[in-house]
Order: structure tokens, then C-alpha cells, then sequence
């Protein structure tokens, strides 16, 4: 495990869980606050939703945490039992250490937190680094997923150059490079105000992950056989959305698309798309 700290001050550590608080604060009074424990560290998860409904795994991107499916969750959970797992090593309640990428610790990581919450097959979802780590449990444990949703997923192109530079540019500027940073990624397509603002905190207060992520085999993705919905972005500034169609077109077979062509890297209200999709591959109950 890195265990470098993830947070430059302590005192930027603090102001962005404060408004970590005061988000959660506007989530319905039922949403569950859990933790876990795992090989890999504490991991903290949120759960909203009937716990007799078909459990969906939501996993968020790098340098978020679980309330990025903030505008999801309510939609998701007229249908589902929803979790929305924190990554360790990210700015949110999780432990701090980072995993490898290089390895089976991913994998094993979610397959703790699974067993921990007492799901054995389950409809799994997740944005940018949280697609990498949900095409790499799919791979490894395709028998515990019974349906996979990509959003700019990361591991199937790699980032584009441009945008590895003006990250590195941007975090020389401090908070006024961070706004930028975050403008370039998460677009003008009906992002709210304040996911922008608490973004540009993260940004300004907290170190990424450096280390990129090994993209995945065509032979990887050839052998994906549960149902697979991926959506991408037109404006993606961070991977080509094109070339990920591409790609996944060509390899998974039988895989939906949606390429959104006005969306950059954020996906906000993609409740709408993925439910009828995750509906599709849930079996009815039992009369």
C-alpha cells in the first residue's frame, strides 16, 4: 500500500470533510452511513433503498468519493438497494492507504467489501476510476456481476496527453489552476454549481493518484459475457470518448452505447439511462 498522505494540509483535509458534511446533510434521512472492513483498510460505504431489492454497487472516480451520485441515488433507489463505495486512498471516509493497481488488490478489495455487506452477485456500476475497477472485478469475478455500467470508463483508452499536462500545469496555480482543472473536466452540460465548487476544494487541498492504470487486454474485455452498458462523453477531456466506443464496440460483444455528445467527464442524472438497463437484467420476483 501507498501511504504517502493524500491530503496536502491538515487543515484542507478538514475543510473538504465539512462540506462533505453539509452535502450528506441534503441526502434523505433514511441514506446509511457503513463501514467495512477489508485486506485493504476501512472503507466506508453509503446505502439507500428497500433492503429486499436487487443491490446495485455504485463506484465513484478519482479524486471523488460517494456523493458524486448525489442526483443518482434517489432514482436508483426507487428500484434497487443502492451502495456507493468509497475508494480508499480518495477523499472520502474510507482509510487513506492506496492500493496497486499492478496485482489482484482491486479485485480483491471489492470482493471484500461484497462479502462484507452480504452480497454475493450484484448490478455494478462505476465512473472513470470506478469503471477501471469495475472491469477489473468483472474480469476476475464475472460470476458476482450480474450486470456492468461503464461512464468513461478508465483501463480501455489511455488519458489523453493534453489533459496529463494541464493537470500538471494546473496544480502549480493553486486554487485558481484547481477551477480551471475542474471546468475543463466536468464541462457546462447541467453541472450544478455545487459539485464544481466542492470539485475545485478537492483539487486545491488534495494529491491525486499519479500512477496510471494498465489498460485491459482485448482478450480482457472479449471474455466480459454479462450484459454491458457504457456511456461516454463527446467533450471528455480526459479520455476519448470516441475511442472508447470504438474499442468497446469492437470487443464486447453485444454491449449497449450511449455516446453522449455534448457531455464532458462528469455524468450527472445517468439514473435515467442506466435503471431501465440494470431493470432489463434483474430477474422479476417470485410470485
Amino acid at each position: 500500500m501507498n501511504k504517502k498522505p493524500i491530503y496536502k494540509t491538515t487543515a484542507g483535509e478538514q475543510a473538504i470533510m465539512a462540506v462533505y458534511e453539509e452535502i450528506l446533510a441534503e441526502w434523505p434521512e433514511s441514506t446509511e452511513s457503513l463501514e467495512v472492513g477489508t485486506r485493504h483498510g476501512r472503507t466506508h460505504v453509503l446505502a439507500h433503498g428497500r433492503r429486499d431489492a436487487s443491490p446495485l454497487v455504485l463506484l465513484h472516480g478519482a479524486g471523488s468519493n460517494a456523493l458524486a451520485w448525489g442526483a443518482d441515488m434517489p432514482e436508483f433507489a426507487r428500484d434497487f438497494r443502492v451502495y456507493a463505495v468509497e475508494t480508499p486512498g480518495e477523499p472520502g471516509r474510507s482509510c487513506h492507504e492506496r492500493f496497486s493497481w499492478q496485482g489482484n488488490a482491486v479485485v480483491d478489495w471489492l470482493g471484500d467489501v461484497l462479502d462484507a455487506l452480504g452480497l454475493g452477485q450484484t448490478l455494478l456500476a462505476g465512473i472513470s476510476q470506478g469503471g477501471y475497477i469495475a472491469l477489473r472485478f468483472a474480469v476476475a469475478r464475472p460470476e458476482r456481476v450480474r450486470a456492468l455500467v461503464l461512464l468513461a470508463p478508465g483501463g480501455v483508452v489511455p488519458a489523453r496527453l493534453g489533459f496529463v499536462m494541464r493537470g500538471i500545469t494546473c496544480s502549480m496555480l493553486g486554487r485558481r489552476g484547481s477551477a480551471a482543472l475542474v471546468r475543463s473536466i466536468m464541462g457546462d452540460d447541467g453541472v450544478p454549481q455545487v459539485a464544481i465548487d466542492y470539485m475545485t476544494l478537492i483539487f486545491t487541498h488534495f494529491r491525486s493518484r499519479m500512477d496510471p492504470q494498465p489498460l485491459l487486454t482485448d482478450g480482457q474485455l472479449r471474455g466480459l459475457s454479462m450484459p454491458v452498458l457504457l456511456i461516454a462523453g463527446g467533450r471528455d477531456t480526459i479520455f476519448d470518448g470516441e475511442k472508447i466506443v470504438e474499442r468497446v464496440k469492437r470487443l464486447i460483444d453485444k454491449a449497449e452505447i450511449r455516446l453522449l455528445p455534448t457531455t464532458g467527464h462528469a455524468f450527472i442524472h445517468v439514473a435515467s439511462l442506466a435503471s431501465p438497463f440494470f431493470l432489463s437484467a434483474t430477474p422479476a420476483p417470485a410470485d
